[in-house]
């Protein structure tokens, strides 16, 4: 699951409980956020849950499916704090319900099923025999589509583009100027954009941003042309390749776009470029051999992702570079797309 998915599965599993209870239940913390309410050693949880009217806080575990690993998962995670994790999937029906209870298990579904217990602040619930909802037909708004994301790439890279007109938003992000009112129209929709006496403005910019980034990982980014190389000279991984005469169709984005962006805080170990050079002048200008399982990963960017407005000649915007280092789903690099986050993205909170 993605970020946002498991937003919107938690989001409806408060929804459900509060229908089935009448006990209030929202979200109060997201990811990181999290377990700064409750602490929970080196485990990082999917949120945190204010649930009854004291508000107990719970963190939870979010997961697409109730697997039969699951309760193992849980079991290990629950057994090094003191605080349990409540286990939020999309449904656990009575059996499995009875499953998780004998091993000391809490959960939420999105049918409303529920167990819950705080022996300590006198707070139990259970809630079981709740039918499954039927499943929803999955959309994909307009505004997460590939026009989509490449005009919000503009938009979230350069700031001041959101006020512009829609035929200067159009040339930006060399989308069709019909298509501008639509995308603009569906983040409205879906509450992310305000107009605001002829201003217009993000009502939740960390939201925004990781909804682009999702969907540039899930829609755009598995489309673009890409080929694998190794360094002909091994050595190169290690010094040399920032010397390297790179071409004004040339970008380097992930983990070496972060080590100059941060002034060599971190040294790569998997290399991307985007670029529209064709693949032999790539691999002349960078000494590169062709290898399926090569570290030096090359990708065709999305239309204007090469333009002159970034901070690193040599880099792709500190948005691009976020969201391949988020992608990668290393501990490393999402601590070094945090620093990206702080340095060159922080207004997008």
């Amino acid at each position: 699951m993605n970020v946002f998915q498991k937003e919107q599965l938690l989001l409806q599993a408060c929804r459900a409980f509060e229908s089935c209870t009448k006990l209030n239940a929202h979200l109060v913390a997201f990811a990181e956020q999290a377990t700064q309410l409750v602490p929970h050693g080196s485990y990082q949880a999917d949120g945190c849950l204010s649930i009854g009217p004291q508000g107990h806080l719970f963190l939870v575990e979010a997961k697409p499916h109730l697997r039969p690993d699951t309760v193992g998962q849980l079991r290990t995670i629950n057994n090094k704090a003191d605080e349990p994790v409540v286990l939020v999937v999309p449904y656990v029906s009575d059996r499995q319900g009875e499953k998780l209870q004998q091993h000391g298990i809490q959960y939420l579904d999105t049918a409303g099923n529920a167990y819950l217990h705080a022996a300590e602040r006198s707070f139990f619930v259970l809630v079981k025999g709740q039918r499954q909802p039927l499943a929803e037909q999955p959309t994909q708004h307009r505004a997460f589509q590939p026009a989509g994301v490449q005009l919000l790439y503009h938009l979230l890279s350069k700031p001041a583009l959101l006020q512009a007109s829609y035929r200067a938003m159009a040339e930006q992000a060399q989308v069709a100027l019909g298509s501008v009112s639509i995308l603009l129209r569906s983040l409205q929709q879906l509450g992310l954009l305000r107009d605001e006496s002829g201003k217009r403005r993000w009502t939740e910019p960390a939201q925004v941003l990781r909804r682009w980034v999702d969907a540039y990982c899930e829609v755009v980014r598995p489309k673009l042309a890409a080929q694998r190389y190794r360094w002909l000279d091994s050595g190169m991984a290690r010094q040399g390749w920032q010397h390297l005469e790179l071409g004004p169709d040339m970008a380097w984005g992930g983990e070496p776009a972060a080590h100059l962006l941060l002034e060599g805080y971190l040294l790569p170990e998997y290399f991307t470029l985007y670029t529209t050079a064709a693949r032999g002048e790539v691999m002349r200008r960078l000494r590169l051999v062709p290898d399926a399982n090569g570290k030096v990963e090359v990708l065709r960017p999305m239309d204007t992702t090469l333009g002159a407005e970034k901070p690193q000649p040599h880099a792709v915007h500190p948005l691009l570079a976020y969201a391949d280092l988020i992608r990668t789903t290393d501990p490393r690099n999402r601590e070094v797309a945090q620093l990206l986050h702080e340095q060159y993205l922080s207004y997008l909170t």
